[in-house]
């Protein structure tokens, strides 16, 4: 992955913790913005998998850092100002890279 193919900007979301409540049953707020690509699952593969046609699937890349290592299936990422939620996170590779798949899907709340 080159860091001019990174076109687009993905503002990651997490829970805020709330005195009195159980973690995670918060709102969310922003963690940290970065550059990313998106890359859709082709809309053969959603059929394949029994999907919704609306639904919007996907991988996004963005560089390996702390931060990004940070990130989990409860975080949201917001792209193009669709939310998504994280599908999976994979384990650093040492590419520099994290390819992480996201969906439109909603998440437990």
């Amino acid at each position: 992955m080159q860091a001019g193919q990174l076109d687009k900007r993905v503002t990651f979301m997490r829970r805020e913790r709330v005195p009195g409540k159980p973690a995670g049953r918060g709102d969310f707020a922003e963690l940290l913005k970065v550059a990313c690509a998106f890359r859709p699952v082709s809309g053969q593969a959603l059929a394949e998998a029994g999907s919704l046609t609306d639904a919007i699937e996907g991988s996004i890349c963005v560089r390996d850092t702390a931060r990004t290592r940070s990130l989990t299936v409860a975080d949201r990422a917001v792209i193009d100002g669709r939310d998504m939620a994280i599908e999976s996170v994979p384990p650093s590779d040492r590419t520099g890279w994290i390819w992480i798949r996201v969906s439109r899907r909603k998440a437990s709340a």
